[in-house]
């Protein structure tokens, strides 16, 4: 009877042990402000270039911007600890005007995260976008802090009204198929012109001198400009961008 109770007992210390480990190690830690290098990788050039444009967004347009650098994730995967820990600080404030960038450097993940007053400026694709272009050529290189830094001026510059080009990737494959049939249309149209020459007696109406075929080539449209309504303003705001904010769960996350 006793070694029952003491088997009993033993199992639930070691269950509450358990328990305690792992919300020590679920726990978010505190921020320490616009920029948060809890992994102790930036230099110091990028942490104040990002120190000053986090002051810049908030006082100038309200929109709390919050960089964190972290050892690992665990035991969360990297989104759902970028989630938590948007909310947990409420960064962006009553608004919900927040972005949070977040390197996990055991993972090598990359996420940012827009909280719900700045998802029509940032959608995901476009968030994305800058990752891909700004700051995956910086990690890859292990230069934490020139990517982020990176990142963090091109968002604030699409919050400011200025508009991303987006570079659209193409494969050895499908350039040499493009090259390809656009050869093959120029020799189509080359041959149908020495059959109807411009001015014969096949074309509609008289004159002569009639100007050659025109070959028109539409290009792709580029994506329009965000629009710099609805961020604008400023007036005296509590310093800091955190308290409140809430975030959608949107964004967008690499790894490298």
């Amino acid at each position: 009877m006793r070694s029952s109770r003491r088997i009993l007992r033993a199992s639930l210390i070691f269950v509450l042990m358990f328990m305690l480990g792992s919300s020590a190690l679920a726990a978010f830690p505190e921020r320490q402000g616009f920029v948060n290098d809890f992994a102790n990788v930036l230099d110091r050039r990028s942490r104040a270039e990002m120190e000053l444009l986090g002051e810049k967004l908030w006082t100038e347009q309200g929109i709390g911007l919050a960089v964190v650098t972290v050892s690992t994730t665990a035991p969360m995967d990297p989104k759902e600890y970028t989630t938590g820990l948007f909310n947990e600080w409420g960064v962006g404030g009553p608004e919900d005007s927040g972005l949070l960038m977040l390197l996990a450097v055991d993972e090598g993940a990359i996420e940012v995260e827009p909280g719900y007053g700045l998802e029509g400026a940032l959608p995901d694709g476009l968030v994305g976008a800058v990752i891909d272009q700004e700051g995956m050529p910086h990690f890859k290189n292990q230069a934490y802090g020139a990517g982020l830094a990176a990142m963090a001026v091109a968002y604030a510059n699409i919050l400011a009204g200025e508009e991303f080009e987006i570079v659209e990737e193409q494969d050895e494959s499908s350039g040499w198929f493009l090259s390809f049939a656009i050869f093959i249309l120029i020799v189509i149209l080359m041959r149908r012109g020495r059959r109807y020459p411009p001015g014969g007696s096949g074309g509609l109406g008289g004159g002569g001198g009639g100007s050659g075929r025109t070959v028109i080539v539409p290009r792709m449209p580029r994506g329009g400009g965000f629009g710099s309504g609805g961020f604008g303003g400023g007036g005296s705001r509590p310093s800091g961008g955190f308290g409140g904010g809430r975030s959608g769960g949107g964004g967008a996350g690499r790894r490298f």
